[in-house]
């Protein structure tokens, strides 16, 4: 009766400690991450590609994709201005 009533307050703590430092990590990740985003979206240079599935084919033994064009289209970017002669 003991040792149950101990492995139960030892698996309390830890799933306490495990929540608790995944919680920090969050914590401490989202400033990064909004930095992140902010870098990106400052970035004038991006380029966007669009790609379509046109089938997917899975065999008994191996999922597959198979016939997966993926046509990029470049995105035009505006030519840099040059210094005059």
């Amino acid at each position: 009766m003991m040792i149950a009533v101990g492995l139960t307050a030892l698996f309390a703590l830890a799933a306490i400690a495990a929540l608790g430092t995944l919680g920090l990590s969050i914590a401490a990740a989202l400033p990064r991450i909004a930095g992140i985003k902010a870098a990106l979206a400052d970035c004038p240079q991006t380029r966007e590609l669009r790609f379509t599935i046109r089938e997917i084919t899975v065999s008994p033994r191996h999922g597959q994709v198979a016939s997966l064009p993926v046509r990029i289209k470049p995105l035009a970017l505006p030519q840099p201005l040059r210094a005059a002669a």
